[in-house]
Protein backbone atom coordinates (compact mmCIF):
# COMPACT_ATOMS: atom_id res chain seq x y z
CA UNK A 1 0.00 0.00 0.00
CA UNK A 2 1.35 3.61 -0.88
CA UNK A 3 1.33 6.05 1.35
CA UNK A 4 -1.37 9.09 0.75
CA UNK A 5 -0.25 12.68 0.41
CA UNK A 6 -1.60 15.76 2.29
CA UNK A 7 -0.72 18.75 2.78
CA UNK A 8 -1.76 22.00 4.72
CA UNK A 9 -3.10 24.86 2.48
CA UNK A 10 -1.25 28.00 3.48
CA UNK A 11 -1.24 32.12 2.57
CA UNK A 12 -1.13 32.38 -1.67
CA UNK A 13 1.50 35.08 -1.66
CA UNK A 14 3.86 33.42 0.82
CA UNK A 15 6.94 32.31 -0.62
CA UNK A 16 7.55 29.89 2.23
CA UNK A 17 3.97 28.08 1.32
CA UNK A 18 4.93 27.37 -2.56
CA UNK A 19 5.59 23.46 -1.64
CA UNK A 20 2.61 22.65 0.47
CA UNK A 21 0.87 25.12 -1.91
CA UNK A 22 2.49 22.43 -5.38
CA UNK A 23 1.45 19.58 -3.67
CA UNK A 24 -2.34 20.11 -3.31
CA UNK A 25 -2.02 21.57 -7.14
CA UNK A 26 -0.61 17.77 -7.80
CA UNK A 27 -3.27 16.05 -5.68
CA UNK A 28 -2.52 15.84 -2.66
CA UNK A 29 -5.64 16.23 0.09
CA UNK A 30 -5.70 19.21 2.16
CA UNK A 31 -5.70 18.98 5.58
CA UNK A 32 -7.61 21.90 6.60
CA UNK A 33 -9.66 20.19 9.84
CA UNK A 34 -8.41 17.94 12.63
CA UNK A 35 -11.51 15.76 11.32
CA UNK A 36 -9.26 15.63 7.93
CA UNK A 37 -6.01 14.12 9.70
CA UNK A 38 -8.51 11.56 11.06
CA UNK A 39 -9.66 10.32 7.94
CA UNK A 40 -6.13 9.81 7.09
CA UNK A 41 -5.90 6.88 9.41
CA UNK A 42 -9.15 5.80 8.73
CA UNK A 43 -10.95 7.04 11.85
CA UNK A 44 -14.82 8.59 11.81
CA UNK A 45 -15.32 11.16 14.85
CA UNK A 46 -17.48 10.00 17.32
CA UNK A 47 -20.87 12.39 17.53
CA UNK A 48 -19.71 15.02 20.20
CA UNK A 49 -22.11 17.22 22.62
CA UNK A 50 -22.43 20.39 21.44
CA UNK A 51 -22.26 22.68 24.64
CA UNK A 52 -21.32 20.23 27.80
CA UNK A 53 -18.45 17.35 28.51
CA UNK A 54 -19.01 14.75 30.87
CA UNK A 55 -16.63 13.21 33.81
CA UNK A 56 -13.23 14.69 34.09
CA UNK A 57 -13.71 16.72 31.23
CA UNK A 58 -16.83 18.35 32.26
CA UNK A 59 -15.23 18.95 35.47
CA UNK A 60 -12.25 20.87 33.80
CA UNK A 61 -14.49 22.69 31.63
CA UNK A 62 -17.00 23.59 34.07
CA UNK A 63 -13.91 25.22 36.03
CA UNK A 64 -12.47 27.00 32.55
CA UNK A 65 -16.00 28.49 31.82
CA UNK A 66 -14.97 30.05 35.67
CA UNK A 67 -11.82 31.86 33.85
CA UNK A 68 -9.29 30.83 32.06
CA UNK A 69 -6.49 28.82 33.45
CA UNK A 70 -3.53 27.10 32.67
CA UNK A 71 -3.13 23.05 32.93
CA UNK A 72 -1.13 23.38 36.36
CA UNK A 73 -3.89 25.56 37.99
CA UNK A 74 -6.75 23.32 36.46
CA UNK A 75 -4.67 20.70 38.19
CA UNK A 76 -4.73 22.27 41.16
CA UNK A 77 -8.00 23.44 41.52
CA UNK A 78 -9.86 20.36 40.31
CA UNK A 79 -7.79 18.09 42.16
CA UNK A 80 -6.36 15.80 39.37
CA UNK A 81 -3.39 14.90 37.94
CA UNK A 82 -1.11 16.69 35.04
CA UNK A 83 -2.19 13.45 32.60
CA UNK A 84 -5.56 13.63 33.80
CA UNK A 85 -6.12 17.38 32.91
CA UNK A 86 -3.93 17.25 29.90
CA UNK A 87 -6.10 14.04 28.46
CA UNK A 88 -9.72 16.22 29.45
CA UNK A 89 -8.04 19.65 28.03
CA UNK A 90 -7.30 17.28 24.52
CA UNK A 91 -11.14 15.91 24.48
CA UNK A 92 -12.41 19.60 25.11
CA UNK A 93 -10.02 21.38 22.28
CA UNK A 94 -11.17 18.51 19.91
CA UNK A 95 -14.82 18.61 20.65
CA UNK A 96 -14.85 22.46 19.83
CA UNK A 97 -15.87 23.52 23.76
CA UNK A 98 -12.05 24.93 24.47
CA UNK A 99 -9.36 26.66 23.18
CA UNK A 100 -5.15 27.60 24.35
CA UNK A 101 -4.28 31.51 23.74
CA UNK A 102 -1.21 32.91 25.11
CA UNK A 103 -0.84 29.44 27.68
CA UNK A 104 -4.40 29.75 29.04
CA UNK A 105 -7.36 27.46 28.12
CA UNK A 106 -10.53 29.17 27.72
CA UNK A 107 -14.25 27.60 27.47
CA UNK A 108 -15.90 27.78 24.28
CA UNK A 109 -18.84 27.70 22.14
CA UNK A 110 -22.62 27.97 22.95
CA UNK A 111 -22.15 27.37 26.88
CA UNK A 112 -18.92 29.73 27.70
Amino acid sequence: MSPSIQSRPDGLTDQLSGGTNDLLKLGASPLTRAVDVLACFGIEPGPTAASSAEGTSGRVLELLREHPAGGDELARRAGLTADEVARALVELELAGLAAVADGLYRAVGASS
